[in-house]
């Protein structure tokens, strides 16, 4: 990205706060086209596997009510609905009324959709790894300094 001209990003005195974001924005376009790639042969959205990777760690086999697990992804209700319906209909996750208040769902991730993250798990972290592992260990760990810097202090 070292020529963001061609993007229209200009640097300059000034400009470095559109640099930052636009260069993150083109960046998430690029990893987040590779990553889709990766998933479509396993009939994925980035989506998808965020819920089950999700409900898989945070429910620790158990589940999670459905508002739990869009609190996690920074999902609004509605769409967590829709993603969780997809899933459902591909036999990956299955949803219960939790004991006691039928207007929480919980949802678990299918013997059929932990058989799926395990199969793609290796390779999608690895996949992972290429795209990260185009900088130096060191700046690795820089970025990730920041941005979680960056997160909390906007949060």
């Amino acid at each position: 990205m070292a020529n963001l001209q061609e993007y229209g990003i200009y640097k300059g005195e000034g400009r470095i706060h559109e640099e930052v974001i636009y260069s993150m924005a083109l960046l998430y376009n690029l990893v987040n086209s590779e990553i889709s790639l990766y998933l479509k042969d396993h009939n994925l959205t980035a989506g998808k596997l965020n819920i089950l990777i999700a409900i898989n760690h945070y429910g620790k086999g158990k589940g999670l009510p459905q508002v739990e697990i869009s609190k996690h992804l920074i999902v609004t209700p509605s769409n967590m609905t829709k993603m969780v319906d997809k899933l459902e209909k591909e036999s990956l996750v299955e949803r219960k009324a939790l004991e006691g208040d039928r207007r929480v769902n919980i949802i678990s991730v299918t013997k059929k959709g932990v058989t799926l993250l395990d199969s793609i798990w290796s390779d999608y972290n690895l996949k992972l790894k290429g795209l990260v592992g185009k900088i130096s260990q060191e700046k690795q760990k820089q970025l990730a300094a920041i941005l979680t810097e960056w997160f909390d202090k906007l949060k």
